[in-house]
């Protein structure tokens, strides 16, 4: 069975690692900084299979939709169909629309994580502009393609782009 379990000092160490190994610097924040964000708005879970944690899970609650801003599986539990159960689970706990940053689809990898979304029912809505900024100050802004479970125009994306861009990356661009 899938559960979701809050981060704690239980699951701590786990979560770390499987942060710090999935996502390069550019494209996550400094683990200690986690504890700093807004709790009624960010969750930071640590997913559970049968009681053991097996992946990392971060999202935003923004009202009227949710923002995933991290999802991994730790790499011993790859290809075990764990990622498609997982965002299933997540998909029907929530009647919102979710969005998401995903890489520009010119790699394999790239590709094939645009492709998982899409099998699981996400719009990939290449005609928005998109450009994450960097989660440190030294750092470049970053472009990303946006999918989501709902079709999205960039009128439509327009404010959630701001919400992002104050909350998540705090900044005012």
């Amino acid at each position: 069975m899938i559960s979701f379990q809050n981060l704690s000092p239980f699951n701590r160490a786990f979560a770390q690692r499987v942060f710090e190994e999935s996502f390069p610097i550019e494209e996550r924040p400094l683990f200690d900084t986690i504890y700093s964000r807004p709790s009624d708005m960010f969750h930071f879970d640590v997913v559970c299979a049968d009681g053991n944690p097996i992946g990392v899970f971060t999202y935003w609650h923004f009202g009227s939709w949710v923002y995933v801003e991290h999802f991994a599986v730790a790499q011993e539990y790859r290809n075990h169909n764990y990622g498609t159960r997982i965002m299933n689970i997540f998909m029907k706990q929530t009647s919102l629309p979710i969005i998401l940053e995903v890489e520009k689809p010119d790699s394999d990898m790239a590709l094939r994580r645009v492709n998982f979304y899409k099998r699981l029912g996400f719009i990939h809505n290449e005609a928005i502009h998109y450009l994450q900024p960097s989660y440190h100050q030294e750092g470049d802004m970053l472009p990303l393609d946006i999918m989501s479970t709902t079709p999205l125009a960039e009128t439509d994306f327009a404010p959630m782009r701001q919400m992002l861009y104050a909350f998540v990356y705090m900044c005012n661009i």
